[in-house]
């Protein structure tokens, strides 16, 4: 009979120790006086959000990967697999640096072609790929940029490849931050805009990203997968993978907590984990993000403009059976099915990112990544509708999140939930979201998270 080795002995108890507090952790442009009212990130010539435009609800997935790089698919089965999931639209981003230039050009082709006006549209895109780890990864998704080649495109030279963002053996962040924000500068002056994804909570406002993933099936499934080896029930390795994914959107919340550790005695979480795998979640020199405090930065006149919320597959199985396309998706409010409009409510954050669910949030009439002006008698009303989309799936909790603070819960247990909360305090500027728990008759969870609507305080 094998021994078990130290190493491994003290992995599983860092998952135990994950796990046992895993139950804690689940749960627009700005001035500086917080979010100006109006369209965030919008062209300027589109003007506000009319809350009472025929908005449209679609789905997309913008994150995968072609042969091109490292997927097993093509563009052609990408589409099959979206459009039996119901998706109208998908962003393939294979990684750049496995891209010629004429690898690049057959994939605008391929998707220009896959395309169908009004009824499905294939998007190019690609990831910029920076240092590799399972928790410290810095990689962003590039979209609507017609050329991902820095300088003369003969020498066919990515972003991270003018700009490297080596590996830190420290786990302690980006060994050159500065890069990743020399990244989006390229992509803006591109004309596109930038996603962080998998992130883990190391997004900086200063990185000047659009979005964040804060749900990405790949990494879920990575960490499922590490874990099962190590001989853990599904359900175990199951809910750590989503603890570890969810660190985009708690930050440094509970880490710093002593729990007991072996012989070690009372040690913070995070060291813990280190101890166990040599990876930090977090450190002093690169403190893990939450979702809550990027958006709180945009409130406080700390940050430009807000970082919206996104949930994407990473499908990297793409000409498989099994394949993940869709598998986690955003529900898109668009005017119409074209890329401009489909590039604008991504932008705007006219979104919510989900595994199943599906929802609408409006506060004083104004939609997801607007901002509503607050009256002088101080009263916003929050509307929201949920639906669990699945006639053997119920609502089991929703959470009202009011500028990082949960602010009401209910808990349905129906497949459908619509209602208006009051608040007649809004004394300050602010923001409200919401975020869903599902589960089917097999007790499997789904998740949604909306954007925010902000609330301008005159």
């Amino acid at each position: 009979m094998n021994t078990p080795t130290t190493a491994r002995i003290l992995a599983r108890q860092a998952v135990l120790v994950l796990l046992a507090v895993a139950s804690l952790l689940f749960g627009v442009a700005c001035t500086e006086d917080g979010p100006e009212a109006g369209p965030t990130q919008a062209p300027a010539a589109s003007g506000p959000v009319d809350a009472a435009a025929p908005f449209s609800l679609i789905y997309y997935d913008g994150h995968m990967h072609t042969t091109r790089s490292d997927g097993s698919g093509s563009v052609q089965d990408i589409k099959a697999t979206a459009l039996a999931r119901g998706l109208s639209v998908v962003i393939v981003t294979d990684h750049c640096a496995s891209l010629t230039r004429a690898e690049w050009e057959s994939l605008v082709a391929e998707t220009a072609a896959a395309s169908e006006a009004g009824v499905f549209l294939a998007l190019p895109g690609f990831e910029i790929t920076g240092s590799e780890g399972l928790f410290n990864r810095d990689h962003m998704l590039a979209y609507d940029v017609p050329d991902p080649f820095v300088g003369d495109d003969v020498d066919e030279l990515c972003p991270e490849e003018v700009w490297p963002d080596p590996a830190n053996p420290a786990g302690t962040g980006p060994t050159y931050p500065e890069n990743l924000a020399r990244w989006t500068d390229y992509v803006r002056s591109q004309g596109g805009f930038a996603v962080h994804n998998h992130t883990s909570g190391s997004t900086r406002p200063s990185y000047g990203v659009t979005s964040i993933e804060v749900y990405n099936q790949g990494h879920v499934d990575d960490i499922f997968g590490y874990t099962k080896l190590l001989g853990y029930s599904d359900e175990e390795a199951l809910t750590l993978a989503r603890t570890l994914n969810g660190l985009a959107l708690r930050g440094e919340r509970d880490l710093s907590t002593p729990i007991p550790f072996g012989e070690l005695g009372l040690v913070p979480l995070r060291t813990a984990v280190h101890t166990a795998t040599g990876q930090w979640l977090g450190s002093p020199e690169a403190p893990l993000r939450s979702w809550d405090e990027l958006l709180l930065a945009c409130v406080h006149g700390a940050a430009d403009a807000p970082i919206f919320a996104v949930a994407n597959s990473d499908a990297h199985n793409t000409g498989d059976p099994e394949s993940k396309v869709g598998v986690a998706k955003n529900g898109l409010y668009v005017t119409e099915l074209t890329p401009d409009a489909v590039y604008d409510a991504i932008k705007a954050g006219r979104s919510f990112a989900t595994t199943g669910p599906s929802l609408a949030l409006e506060v004083n009439s104004r939609p997801m990544g607007d901002t509503a002006s607050i009256s002088s008698d101080g009263v916003a009303q929050i509307k929201l509708s949920v639906d669990a989309e699945s006639e053997t799936t119920v609502l089991v909790k929703i959470d009202v999140i009011k500028s990082g603070e949960v602010w009401q819960t209910v808990e349905p247990l129906a497949r459908t939930y619509e209602d208006t909360f009051v608040d007649d305090v809004v004394t300050e500027d602010a923001y409200y979201r919401i975020e869903v728990t599902s589960q089917d008759a097999a007790g499997n969870l789904s998740f949604a998270w909306s954007n925010p609507v902000f609330v301008d305080v005159p």
